[in-house]
């Protein structure tokens, strides 16, 4: 059985919602990416964090190509994910 090779990095892009334009460097192209933004906190207890959660999913473009039309590796804002 053969694996995916994990350790292979690339340049990729994410497309739409609050991360429009940001390029990062993925691994093994993952299916889904998750970017987090802080969030201020009033009130709440010492060390309390709160974070809003953003969900990218690759973009596969025709036939099942990495973005369509060479555009390389996407990632596109999912609306629906929390």
């Amino acid at each position: 059985m053969e694996t995916a090779d994990v350790t292979v990095r690339e340049d990729a892009v994410l497309v739409g919602g609050p991360a429009d334009g940001v390029r990062v460097v993925v691994a093994g192209r993952p299916r889904v990416v998750q970017v987090t933004y802080p969030c201020g906190v009033e009130g709440g207890p010492d060390g309390v964090r709160v974070e809003g959660v953003y969900v990218y999913r690759r973009v596969l473009g025709e036939e099942g190509e990495e973005g369509g039309a060479g555009r390389g590796v996407q990632y596109g804002f999912d609306v629906a994910s929390p």
